[in-house]
C-alpha cells in the first residue's frame, strides 16, 4: 500500500512539473507573439513595413508541404489560437508520443521561428503572471485575431487575382480555418480540405460542424451545402473580434 501511494505521488509530481513547464512556454510564446505584433519593420516580398506577427502567420499557413514544420494545420491552430485546447494535439501524428511533451516541443520550434523568420529579440527576463491557461490563450487570440483580419483583408478581400494552384488555395483555406478557430475557440477547426475544381474550402470543427467558403462573383463568401451564398467573408471580418486594434 505504501509503495502504491509513493508511485501515485511521484506520478502527480511529474504531471504537475510538466504542466508547470507547459504554462511557462505558453507565457513565453505569448511574449514572443506580443513582440512580433509590435514589430513593423520587416521587408517581405518587396513589401516594406510588414508586420512581424502577420509574417509569422503567413509563413506557417504557406508551409503546406513540410511535414516536420507546419504542414499539419492542427499544429498551427494549436500554436496560434488554441493552446488551451490540448486535445487537438492528439490529432498530430509527430513524435514524441505524450501530448503534453509534444506541445512543449512545438512551442520550442515556434520560439526559434520567432527569432529566425521575424527577428524578434527574445532575450530578457520573463516574469510569469499568475493567470489561468484560458487567460493566456485569450490574450494570444486577441493579438492573433487582429493580425488574421489584416491578412485576410489583404490576401482575400484586397486582391482581384484568382487562385491559380492547389497550394495557394490550401494556404488561404488554412487562413480561414485559423480565423474561425480564433473566433470560436471551443469549436476550433481541426481539418481543412479543398476542392480545387470549384475553389471551395471545407473547414471541419472538432464537433464535426462544417463551414464552406468559395468565391461567388469574385467575392469570398460562406456558402451552404448547395453552394448558395450565406454571408460574405467581408461581413464576417467586419463583425469579428476584436473590433478595435488591441493594445499591449
Amino acid at each position: 500500500m505504501k509503495l502504491f501511494c509513493l508511485l501515485i505521488s511521484l506520478f502527480f509530481v511529474d504531471v504537475l512539473a510538466d504542466y508547470g513547464l507547459y504554462m511557462e512556454l505558453v507565457h513565453l510564446t505569448n511574449e514572443g507573439i506580443r513582440r512580433a505584433y509590435l514589430k513593423n519593420d520587416l521587408t517581405v516580398g518587396g513589401r516594406s513595413g510588414a508586420n512581424g506577427l502577420e509574417h509569422l502567420i503567413e509563413t506557417m499557413i504557406d508551409d503546406v508541404n513540410n511535414v516536420l514544420n507546419y504542414q499539419d494545420f492542427c499544429k498551427i491552430c494549436f500554436l496560434m489560437v488554441v493552446p488551451d485546447q490540448r486535445k487537438i494535439l492528439m490529432r498530430i501524428t509527430e513524435p514524441p508520443p505524450h501530448p503534453l511533451h509534444k506541445g512543449n516541443s512545438f512551442f520550442d520550434k515556434m520560439l526559434q521561428d520567432l527569432v529566425t523568420f521575424v527577428g524578434v529579440d527574445m532575450t530578457g527576463n520573463y516574469i510569469a503572471v499568475r493567470k489561468t491557461l484560458k487567460n493566456l490563450a485569450d490574450k494570444r487570440r486577441e493579438l492573433v485575431s487582429w493580425s488574421l483580419k489584416n491578412i485576410i483583408s489583404r490576401r482575400l478581400l484586397g486582391s482581384a487575382q484568382d487562385v491559380e494552384d492547389g497550394a495557394s488555395l490550401l494556404a488561404n483555406c488554412r487562413l480561414l480555418g485559423l480565423y474561425s478557430s480564433a473566433q470560436y475557440p471551443t469549436d476550433y477547426i481541426n481539418e481543412v480540405n479543398i476542392d480545387l475544381t470549384s475553389g471551395t474550402c471545407t473547414l471541419t470543427s472538432c464537433d464535426f460542424t462544417q463551414r464552406m467558403y468559395r468565391k461567388i462573383g469574385g467575392i469570398w463568401s460562406q456558402i451552404d451545402r448547395n453552394g448558395q451564398l450565406q454571408e460574405s467573408l467581408e461581413a464576417q471580418i467586419q463583425r469579428g473580434r476584436p473590433q478595435a486594434q488591441p493594445t499591449t
